[in-house]
């Protein structure tokens, strides 16, 4: 029986062989192995547990940290994402905690040597959906597999169950961000288990993601953890990526999911959260933001009604500062920051089609134009403001010019925050500015408005992500498909993120020359802004994107905002 017992574990241990098994900490896991168009090897660990499900009494706190595990786990696979607002899946569950890992190390050779750089990726989606998946082709590592680096991408909790807070110490927020940090902490104890030197950690995110860039910059919790950080259309100073009335949508989430529940303090609200089933309250977050009152603002300048907060002062909090006043105040982790947007971000909004309804709420209450960071609360001044920021925009009335509307929400939603984060940050340390304006066919845009710009939210990462299109295009990777044009703006791309995660600089000295078209991308200065144009052909551009419309938005606030400022 001995004898046999055995056999059948060399014979287990064969059969996992033809993937890859290593021990981590915790315990062992089993991968893949493939190979990219191009023939690189590398090795897939899917949706390994950084964290212990937060179910139960765990839901509603702060992540804790995975458990060491028997035997050797199944990381072969792609398991359960976060609950999220947007979709009613089958693999939506609270148990979601999960992390990737796609190494082109070559794990079996027996090398010790841990060297890699690691990017570390941050999805976007609002902080209402999203994950780090694979599936689908949506996060595809193809391409970092070529430039040899590792790749990490993970979940994390979203909308309700992710980002509720009472705004005190029984459920301060933010566990969303919480969540992130803990992965990048599991990062830091595992990575060099797949090859990779913990210490040459690049975080990168777009959309939402790249805003929690942004708040791991100034978020103590981080400090350590990632030695660069790229932020793709998205910033901590974006309006939507910041909350300021929590308490409000905590309770408007609970009236949602029981109308008839009454509580007397923090704490019964938490166990009544902790009692219902989680489908509950994702519905809840679902139909909040369906709401007339969503439609209204669209969610922008009041903030996304789940997202990042300013915490109340306690043991573990993530954020208790205005990000604003962090950042010019020096009062965050100064490292190398690459940092951009596309061309025109909220192109975006024409796959609403008819833009009529944003167009009669400003034209006929100008006042709701009036960002809500700039604290002010005379009804006269605002009225005033909002006459200022239409006349400026449509020319006093939009009149369903989406062209007009596109252009005045690129700038106010996206534009204006990553700028001035930028500006901000470049007092401090060094950083890399760039605008994505490259419209091609790897872009997979099927929108264009006539007016405004051409290339919308989201493009640049079809650059950078192998990924699937359509039946017609089920694997980008596959670059023969694509014009010339497409592939060298793909290498590019590819050689500018991952040139920045090696060397901290995206065009060092005799790396890509030839494909870089020599160019030099210089950090932003204090002497002036400038940045790196990527289109057909890469070009460095002094002053400010879209500089007159930034002048405008910085000319308000200075002159009226209130300080102390959060976002921008």
């Amino acid at each position: 029986m001995l004898l046999l017992n055995g056999l059948l574990f060399i014979f287990y241990h064969v059969l996992l062989s033809a993937g890859i098994v290593i021990d981590l900490p915790h315990g062992s896991v089993n991968g893949t192995t493939s190979r990219t168009l191009a023939g690189t090897k590398y090795h897939s660990f899917l949706a390994m547990r950084y964290a212990e499900p937060p179910t139960d009494l765990l839901r509603f706190q702060p992540p804790s940290p995975v458990k060491a595990w028997k035997g050797i786990y199944d990381a072969t696979y792609e398991k359960y994402i976060c609950y999220q607002i947007a979709e009613n899946s089958d693999l939506e569950n609270e148990d979601c905690l999960y992390i990737n890992v796609f190494t082109p190390k070559n794990l079996a050779a027996n090398n010790n040597e841990s060297d890699l750089v690691i990017m570390a990726y941050i999805h976007g989606g609002g902080f209402v959906s999203g994950a780090g998946y694979m599936s689908k082709g949506s996060l595809g590592p193809k391409f970092f597999m070529d430039a040899n680096v590792i790749l990490v991408t993970f979940n994390y909790r979203l909308g309700p169950l992710g980002f509720l807070s009472t705004g005190d110490e029984v459920l301060p927020g933010n566990l969303g961000l919480k969540d992130q940090q803990l992965a990048l902490e599991w990062v830091q104890g595992n990575i060099a288990y797949f090859g990779g030197d913990p210490k040459k950690v690049t975080i990168f995110g777009q959309s939402s993601g790249g805003s929690s860039v942004g708040y791991h910059l100034i978020s103590p919790l981080s400090q350590g953890l990632f030695r660069a950080a790229i932020l793709e259309s998205g910033s901590a100073l974006s309006p939507m990526a910041y909350q300021r009335n929590e308490t409000y949508y905590t309770l408007q989430t609970i009236k949602l999911i029981n109308p008839n529940y009454n509580f007397t303090n923090s704490t019964d609200l938490l166990a009544f959260l902790q009692s219902v089933p989680a489908s509950d309250i994702d519905l809840a977050g679902y139909n909040l933001t369906k709401s007339s009152e969503s439609a209204a603002y669209y969610q922008i300048s009041k903030g996304f009604f789940y997202a990042p907060i300013k915490e109340v002062p306690h043991n573990g909090a993530f954020l208790t500062e205005p990000q604003y006043e962090s950042f010019a105040s020096g009062k965050y982790n100064h490292l190398p920051v690459l940092i951009g947007n596309t061309d025109e971000e909220s192109l975006a909004l024409a796959r609403l089609g008819d833009l009529s309804f944003l167009s009669k709420e400003y034209d006929a209450n100008p006042s709701i134009m009036v960002p809500f960071d700039m604290h002010i609360n005379n009804e006269n001044l605002k009225i005033e403001l909002g006459s200022k920021i239409l006349n400026y925009f449509a020319g006093a009335r939009f009149n369903n010019d989406s062209a007009k509307i596109i252009k005045y929400h690129s700038v106010h939603d996206l534009d204006k925050g990553n700028v001035k984060q930028a500006e901000l940050m470049a007092l401090y340390n060094p950083v890399y500015f760039y605008q994505f304006s490259y419209s091609g066919k790897m872009g997979n845009n099927a929108y264009s408005v006539k007016g405004a710009g051409k290339v919308m939210h989201s493009e640049e990462l079809n650059y950078i992500f192998s990924r699937s299109y359509s039946t017609e295009i089920p694997d980008n990777s596959n670059l023969t498909q694509f014009p010339l044009a497409d592939r060298l703006v793909h290498y590019r791309m590819m050689s500018l993120w991952t040139n920045f995660a090696k060397y901290l600089d995206p065009t060092p000295l005799g790396i890509d020359e030839e494909l870089l078209q020599g160019i030099t991308w210089q950090p932003i200065r204090r002497c002036g802004f400038k940045y790196l144009d990527i289109d057909e052909n890469l070009v460095m551009k002094f002053g400010y994107p879209k500089p007159e419309r930034y002048k405008f938005w910085t000319d308000l606030y200075n002159n009226y905002a209130v300080p102390p400022l959060d976002t921008f």
